[in-house]
């Protein structure tokens, strides 16, 4: 396999370029010869090269190595960095028809069941800024999935089942900063949209009204501005609002699908899973929509970003040779021209 990279000043004059021949996973061989950036046309990563594309194109931005964190192969969804980036928990196909939260400790890997109790499948995990109070969706008996908020304090558990019909679904649920109300993706009576409840599971509200798909909230770290994904212009794209729904703004324009998206810890960057170069792969944006960056490049998928509290780094779940497990990776800044 053939590959070539740019390094060190790359967008900005004569550049590095390296040739490597290699096969995937293996150590590889490398021969430096010199370019101008011109001819730099793409990049592409082998474990811990430098990628990037032309200066007149996307920029594609991997430093340093990934790491995996898992083994186990198995299908996994939606990560969250609880205890300061110490631990994550996530949503595991744990038997072949029930999905339950893990949690697995960074310090020496190993992994145990959040909600051990019951046979229901748990999704989309989400805690409070302090810890008090955990989300997820919980597969039901009256609805498909309702939205099970757990007062760690009290030791008390507040289910909001969807209005609708027993298709009904809560999905992807977020607390706000100060933990008092949660928002999250209700299909519902009203059709796919964005809501609302309070940490009880009271007092509903609507978000979003459109007739197409809305979903996969993220609040921003001071809570002010909400990104999620909507159809309302045909593919999936990213949208800000204010909490109250208000001030709405388009932020992607793609032609296929921008999704799961989350904000970075200092709430200037939000990044996200798209499809748009055929394969999903997982972005960067800056807040204002300039300065889109690729940050995974590979023939398999990689899916549902969430940032370390560093906000260096992510943790995605990336499929390779069939495999989905969770990887620890790099995120630098980069300059688009």
């Amino acid at each position: 396999m053939h590959h070539s990279f740019c390094s060190g000043d790359a967008f900005i004059g004569n550049a590095t370029c390296s040739t490597t021949f290699c096969e995937p996973s293996r150590q590889s061989e490398t021969w430096q010869v010199a370019c101008d950036v011109s001819g730099c046309r793409w990049l592409s990563l082998v474990g811990v090269l430098l990628i990037a594309l032309s200066p007149y194109d996307l920029v594609i931005l991997w430093a340093g190595e990934s790491q995996r964190l898992t083994d186990d192969g198995k299908l996994k969804f939606s990560p969250v960095f609880i205890r300061g980036g110490d631990e994550i928990i996530y949503s595991v196909h744990h038997q072949p028809k029930r999905v339950v939260l893990m949690r697995l400790k960074l310090s020496d890997g190993s992994r145990e069941l959040v909600l051990p109790d019951g046979t229901a499948s748990q999704f989309d995990p989400a805690y409070s800024r302090d810890g008090r109070f955990i989300g997820y969706a919980r597969s039901g008996h009256s609805v498909q999935l309702s939205l099970v908020i757990v007062d760690t304090e009290l030791e008390k558990e507040y289910a909001f089942d969807p209005p609708g019909t027993s298709r009904s679904t809560a999905r992807t649920p977020r607390f706000t900063p100060d933990g008092q109300r949660v928002i999250f993706t209700l299909n519902g009576s009203r059709g796919q949209q964005i809501a609302s409840v309070d940490w009880q599971g009271k007092d509903l509200r609507y978000l979003t009204e459109s007739s197409d798909i809305n979903a996969w909230p993220c609040l921003s770290p001071d809570g002010s501005r909400v990104v999620f994904s909507s159809s309302r212009n045909g593919a999936y794209n990213l949208y800000l609002m204010d909490l109250d729904g208000s001030n709405l703004v388009r932020l992607t324009r793609s032609s296929t699908s921008d999704m799961h998206a989350t904000w970075s810890p200092q709430g200037d960057r939000i990044a996200f899973t798209s499809s748009r170069n055929g394969n999903y792969e997982i972005y960067v944006i800056d807040r204002d929509g300039e300065n889109l960056q690729m940050v995974t490049d590979h023939p398999e998928r990689d899916d549902f970003p969430a940032w370390h509290p560093d906000g260096n780094h992510l943790v995605t779940v990336a499929e390779r040779k069939g495999r989905f497990d969770l990887y620890l990776i790099p995120v630098n800044t980069a300059v688009t021209k």
